[in-house]
């Protein structure tokens, strides 16, 4: 046993000690593979890749471009397509104005055409002789007779509207004009019409109104045994129709 001890002794001794180790542990190696020069292949390879790369951030920069440039140029044209739908709009409006005008303009000869038809039956029945009882109510004619000529002044501007207004679809043929331009032509056609309408109306009451006050004034005539004419009766019978 003691020789076996011995001979095992001499064998370790014999055999040689393991090389110095590095700091982790793990054997020192001669060079980095990591660090050796990058072949011209290599080389020309990454460049190629880098190249690529740059390529495709280019190619994605212009793509991205090109749809903000869709996309502003979509909105531009959405907003000219709204400018000229109210330019469309206004000019529609325009001509509905200048039907109405046209419309009014027959109410308004009409309403012209009474006062026509009161004035010749107010000369007609001065023209009756007018004694005792009948010189008030004369009188009362005069006057009448002397409002209603002051009124005729209060009509004029009604004529001068709705020709404004009647003229203004002539316009509405041109291409010329922006939305503002027409909105704003629209607006004052509308006031034109607007006043244009309310002085018709109001000569249309007052025609009534004259027209029963002389009817009842025909009466007294009538009452006090003055004489008319069969002239006279239809002109004057269609003052009931105003």
């Amino acid at each position: 046993m003691k020789r076996l001890l011995l001979t095992l002794l001499s064998f370790c001794i014999l055999l040689p000690l393991p090389g110095p180790a590095t700091l982790d542990g793990a054997p020192k190696q001669g060079g980095n593979s990591n660090n050796k020069k990058k072949t011209p292949a290599q080389k020309k390879k990454e460049e190629e890749q880098r190249k690529k790369a740059r390529e495709r951030a280019e190619a994605e920069r212009k793509r991205r471009a090109q749809e903000e440039m869709k996309r502003k140029q979509a909105i531009e044209a959405a907003r000219k397509k709204r400018l000229l739908d109210r330019v469309e709009e206004a000019k529609s409006e325009v001509r509905k104005c200048a039907g109405e005008a046209k419309e009014l303009g027959g109410r308004y000869q009409k309403m012209l055409d009474g006062r026509d038809l009161i004035a010749r039956s107010i000369t007609r029945i001065l023209l009756k002789p007018a004694k005792g009882d009948l010189a008030r109510t004369k009188g009362k004619l005069l006057k009448l007779e002397e409002q209603f000529e002051a009124k005729a002044k209060d009509f004029q501007g009604a004529s001068i509207s709705l020709g404004l207004v009647k003229n203004s679809e002539k316009k509405t043929h041109s291409k010329g004009g922006d939305a503002e331009t027409w909105e704003k032509t629209l607006l004052d056609l509308k006031r034109e019409l607007s006043s244009a309408h309310a002085t018709i109306k109001s000569g249309e009451s007052s025609n009534k109104s004259y027209g029963r006050m002389i009817l009842a004034m025909v009466g007294d005539y009538v009452r006090a045994g003055v004489d008319f004419s069969e002239s006279d009766k239809a002109l004057i019978k269609k003052l009931a129709t105003l």
